[in-house]
């Protein structure tokens, strides 16, 4: 059997040098998928209870609530302010402290 000097094939440097860049892909990537997983978890439970803030404060009588999540803990909370009634949440867990509020017309 004769083989050609000049054979192109697949070596194992390559094959090294391949599954290096695969691991470093990984590497990098991998915490950036967890962040955005994290973010998405914790954008989904925002809009809920914003939506609840929101449904609160259209009521004559809003009431204080508190909620604890796996990994959140949020509190909406009611007054008065400057003629207006004020209504905010708290949102705490994973090294995030957030607070924003909303207000309404009394009636």
């Amino acid at each position: 059997m004769k083989t050609a000097d000049n054979q192109d094939g697949f070596l194992l440097l390559e094959a090294l040098f391949s599954f290096a860049m695969f691991l470093l892909l990984c590497t990098l990537l991998l915490p950036l998928w967890i962040d955005v997983k994290k973010e998405h978890y914790i954008q989904e439970k925002r809009t809920v209870y914003y939506s609840l803030l929101q449904n609160e404060l259209a009521k004559s009588t809003p009431k204080n609530q508190e909620f604890k999540d796996d990994k959140l803990s949020i509190a909406i909370r009611f007054g008065i302010e400057d003629g207006l009634k004020k209504g905010c949440i708290e949102i705490r867990g994973e090294g995030r402290e957030e607070r924003r509020c909303l207000y309404g017309y009394l009636e």
